[in-house]
């Protein structure tokens, strides 16, 4: 046994195992100050959704889950759940439930396995994000500090940490740890011993499961094989990568047909072409080098020359056929938002409406990376141009694809801080081994000079202090890793700010920003007041209505029926509510009636001074409704034009509002009786209002705050 084997099993193995275990402790902790600050909550608006999903699989079963037909999201509409969710994280939450009554004995309700699944899977991210960054660094040297780096840097980054909190029960907070599994399984698979099967087989399960709980799964549809394509060009792409790739692609392409919401497009959605075509490439690959060694130089190039032809006259002519036959679908809205940024806002406002769809500025960048987006660049240039290997490829591909998209939408961040956090463990090892071969050679080189330049004549030699060199090279190490951890201690603090001031707030409760007579902190809690208001005084049948933001939380803890919700699932359904807010009060009453709408919810912030109400987005539910899906159905509603909401130019709220603006019935409900406690003072946009008069809507509760206000339509049935 050498003394390096040694010492890599008796001490860098043991410190490396206790440092996960602190990652493991920090990625955990980190994110239960939701919990700390307020209590166990649920987040946001669309994980209220996916926990009403959980509380009927595990109250109603798998089979009742599996038909069930929602009828009070979406009326009249209702809305099928096998076709229209990612079940993956309600059975990860069931699963998880299971396993802590069963084996760990501790029972938890439904709510807590909801509000905890993300530090939960985050620590298991954590552990799979070490093996990646040690099989991107293949220098025996750094594999261990480069795995650790990376299970710090993805175990607290800011862009992570958002979609992962206690409480952020979404899609995400489970899918990006089968990212990271997936991930890692690849690359274990690519570079295993020649002929596993075994590891690209698990891979594809990994793919599924990934597939089964979040949409994103696309974004590795397209990456693996562009990893596979580029390993092909370069020339690196092994035997063991290639049979991998068939495996993965031919396993993984079936078990997209067993997914509901999925199957009808896995071999027609022009997202898998990418996958198809490289696999059938990979076929030529390997038949390419078995021509090669029967085949004459003349022959072979010339043989190649004509497949070429051959296969680029055929792709011209085949694929319009193809889409003209429906055989090849199009592409949805939100993927051409990566190809042409403004397509959503010009085509698809509903996309372009939510905040997270919208452009990433550099700061946002920043904010959520800190500086490890600093070493992006650097980690390219050690992975193209100094050390090419099959690993460091897929991270080249995956960093340059995620940032485009990133830059594109702002919840791309989200997948692209794994990739940043590789980066930067990668770049911090590769310099650390840079900076010690460099001071060796230096040492190395003053020695060959100064045995050159000794004179001939035996001279009385001066004694050299031995430990002169190992002195210079370790001062050289000791500045590099004070330097790297004042950068590492810097994105600690800022990653630990971000958990507990920015990403641990919920959106159901907010933080006054006066303080309470004692000092502590004034919580404002009007929507759940609002909703239990709904819950106990309205009809057990009454239809709500609302900015289809508020849908999910409407129906799940006001338990009222609601006519649309967060998925954007109708053009023509969200717009005729957006018609409704931005017409006359007289044209708005009629499509309440219409479409049976007893009551008529809405947020306003002119009293507290919460930006995120309705009028503030007002401009959203006049564009979407502007589109005129349902000009034939309802003629009767005038066009509505962006234009007119503008008062030379400007988006105003007070006396010098356009005219269509101050008729609008969003601007009238906001106003109504909202000068009662004070001055007609809007403080969320700083305007000086006047009050309105109503005549066929009724004020029947307004929240503490006047954030969230509730109207009945006059002569509506539930009430």
């Amino acid at each position: 046994m050498t003394v390096r084997h040694s010492l890599e099993q008796y001490a860098l193995r043991p410190l490396a195992l206790i440092g996960m275990i602190f990652i493991g402790a920090l990625a955990f902790f980190c994110r239960l100050m939701s919990v700390i600050r307020y209590e166990t909550v649920i987040h946001e608006f669309d994980p209220y959704f996916q926990y009403k999903s959980t509380l009927y699989l595990n109250e109603k079963g798998n089979t009742a889950f599996q038909g069930w037909l929602d009828t009070d999201t979406w009326y009249p509409l209702s809305r099928s759940m096998p076709i229209s969710l990612y079940p993956g994280l309600m059975y990860t939450a069931e699963a998880f439930l299971r396993l802590c009554k069963s084996i760990v004995y501790t029972p938890i309700s439904v709510l807590q396995a909801s509000v905890y699944m993300g530090p939960v899977m985050s620590v298991v991210g954590s552990i799979f994000s070490f093996d990646i960054g040690y099989i991107v660094d293949e220098s025996s040297s750094t594999q261990v500090m480069t795995g650790l780096l990376t299970a710090l840097f993805f175990s607290i980054i800011p862009g992570f940490i958002q979609r992962s909190v206690a409480g952020s029960y979404d899609n995400e907070s489970s899918s990006i740890t089968a990212m990271m599994i997936i991930f890692d399984i690849w690359l274990r698979a690519c570079t295993a011993k020649q002929g596993n099967i075994i590891l690209p087989f698990l891979a594809a399960l990994a793919y599924f499961y990934m597939a089964v709980s979040w949409g994103g799964y696309v974004f590795l549809t397209v990456l693996i094989p562009l990893h596979v394509f580029l390993g092909i060009l370069s020339g690196i792409a092994t035997y063991q990568t290639l049979l991998a790739f068939k495996i993965w692609q031919t396993v993984g392409l079936l078990s997209i047909g067993l997914i509901w919401r999925e199957y009808s497009g896995a071999f027609s959605s022009p997202i898998y072409l990418p996958g198809i075509g490289v696999f059938f490439l990979v076929i030529l690959t390997e038949y390419r080098q078995i021509l090669k060694s029967k085949l004459s130089p003349d022959k072979y190039n010339l043989l190649k020359r004509q497949v070429l032809i051959c296969l680029c006259v055929l792709s011209a002519l085949i694929t319009p056929v193809f889409i003209k036959m429906g055989l090849i679908g199009k592409l949805s809205g939100r993927l051409l938002s990566f190809i042409n940024p403004t397509y959503a806002k010009r085509f698809n406002p509903i996309v372009a409406s939510v905040a997270e769809h919208q452009p990433t500025v550099w700061s946002s960048f920043y904010f959520n990376t800190g500086f490890l987006i600093v070493t992006v660049p650097v980690a390219l240039y050690f992975c193209i141009l100094v050390n090419r290997t099959v690993p460091t490829l897929f991270l080249a591909a995956y960093i340059a694809t995620t940032i485009w998209f990133s830059a594109v939408m702002a919840r791309m961040i989200l997948i692209s801080s794994p990739a940043i956090s590789v980066c930067a463990a990668y770049t911090i090892s590769k310099s650390f081994e840079t900076i010690v071969n460099i001071t060796d050679k230096q040492n190395k080189r003053q020695s060959t000079i100064q045995d050159k330049s000794k004179p001939k004549v035996k001279e009385p030699e001066r004694k050299q202090d031995p430990g002169a060199k190992t002195v210079k090279k370790f001062i050289s190490v000791i500045v590099a890793i004070l330097i790297t951890l004042a950068f590492i201690v810097a994105f600690i603090k800022h990653s630990l700010f971000c958990a507990k001031e920015v990403y641990s707030s919920p959106s159901i409760v907010l933080i006054s920003s006066q303080r309470r007579e004692n000092g502590k902190a004034a919580y404002i809690d009007d929507f759940r007041e609002a909703y239990a208001w709904l819950e106990y005084n309205t009809h057990p049948t009454a239809k709500v209505a609302s900015w289809w933001d508020y849908g999910y939380q409407i129906n799940q803890i006001g338990n009222k029926t609601t006519l649309a919700d967060g998925l954007t699932r109708s053009t023509y359904w969200i717009g005729l509510i957006g018609a409704a807010l931005a017409s006359d009060e007289a044209t708005a009453w009629r499509i309440c009636r219409e479409l049976n709408i007893d009551y008529m919810l809405i947020l306003y912030g002119g009293m507290s001074g919460y930006s995120g109400d309705d009028l503030n987005k007002f401009i959203w539910p006049i564009r979407i409704s502007g589109n005129r899906h349902f000009e034939k159905t309802y003629p009767w509603i005038a066009p509505i034009d962006e234009h007119n909401y503008y008062a030379n130019g400007e988006y105003r709220t007070d006396h010098a509002a356009s005219s269509t603006m101050l008729q609008s019935l969003l601007l009238k409900l906001s106003y109504h009786n909202a000068h009662q406690l004070g001055m007609p003072i809007d403080r969320a946009r700083n305007a000086q209002f006047t009050p309105s008069t109503l005549q066929h809507f009724e004020e029947v509760f307004s929240s503490q705050h006047f954030i969230v206000r509730i109207y009945k339509v006059k002569d509506s049935l539930n009430f």
